[in-house]
């Protein structure tokens, strides 16, 4: 069954995070990532592209639920990311 996720993360350049899908996820499913930055417009926190470029290298997921996201921030220093997953 197909689901979707979202993780907001604050970094900059070379990034890798180990997201927990447990329940969601195993070693056979397709994973599937993309990234955007996030900014704060009229109170609400919204998806923008801003300046900064935002690459996803590698999506690797595990048994036990854990998907690890290997990417790329364009900047110097640490922006606001959303990380969107959708298994399917």
């Amino acid at each position: 069954m197909a689901s979707s996720h979202s993780f907001s993360i604050s970094d900059r350049e070379g990034f890798e995070r180990r997201l927990n899908l447990s329940g969601s996820v195993n070693s056979n499913s397709k994973v599937f990532v993309s990234a955007c930055e996030l900014g704060v417009f009229g109170g609400q926190v919204k998806p923008f592209q801003g300046a900064a470029s935002i690459e996803v290298h590698n999506v690797v997921p595990h048994d036990d639920g854990i998907v690890i996201v290997r990417g790329y921030i364009g900047w110097e220093t640490d922006i606001n990311v959303r990380l969107s997953v959708f298994v399917a």
